[in-house]
């Protein structure tokens, strides 16, 4: 009998200890980058002319959060550590469980270098409760974004050569 007791004590305590684990705080469970909107095609490199896409996914929350994505510098030059890409800061509230997704067209005018893309969790109080990143490469101009005009201002000129002849 003592046996059979204890035996259900012990159930009892890893039930209660399993459901716990099931029915933690609110967290990132998940934060991917990816080269497409759905995240299927999942990337850390990057050309400076892409659409960089996040998928944070909120799990066990019984509230409302803010989950905060940004890109930072790691190693650019002209850039400090830790600055934000202008733009790249994008706020998502979340209502329970749920998906907060990120895109930031990078348009030529991203330096190519390394970059961490971070997602914050923030609850209603405003205390950050979980956080995630992800490390990405940047690749393209670093100087400027001019690339795109190069070529129409080579073709101006060569124009103009030829009118002149």
């Amino acid at each position: 009998m003592k046996n059979g007791l204890s035996l259900l004590i012990v159930a009892v305590v890893l039930f209660t200890a399993a459901f716990a684990c099931n029915v933690g705080t609110a967290n990132l469970s998940s934060f991917k980058i990816a080269k497409d909107k759905d995240g299927k095609e999942e990337s850390s490199s990057f050309k400076n002319t892409d659409t960089v896409y996040g998928r944070a996914t909120v799990a066990n929350n019984g509230g409302k959060v803010t989950v905060k994505m940004q890109m930072n510098a790691d190693e650019v030059a002209g850039m400090k550590k830790g600055d934000i890409v202008p733009g790249s800061d994008v706020k998502v509230e979340i209502d329970g469980d749920g998906v907060a997704t990120y895109s930031i067209p990078l348009g030529g005018a991203v330096k190519g270098g390394k970059y961490v893309v971070v997602a914050d969790m923030i609850n209603e109080a405003g205390e950050k409760k979980d956080s995630k990143s992800v490390n990405v490469t940047i690749t393209g101009d670093t100087s400027s974004s001019t690339t795109d005009t190069k070529p129409a201002d080579k073709d101006k000129n060569t124009n103009k050569d030829d009118d002149d002849n």
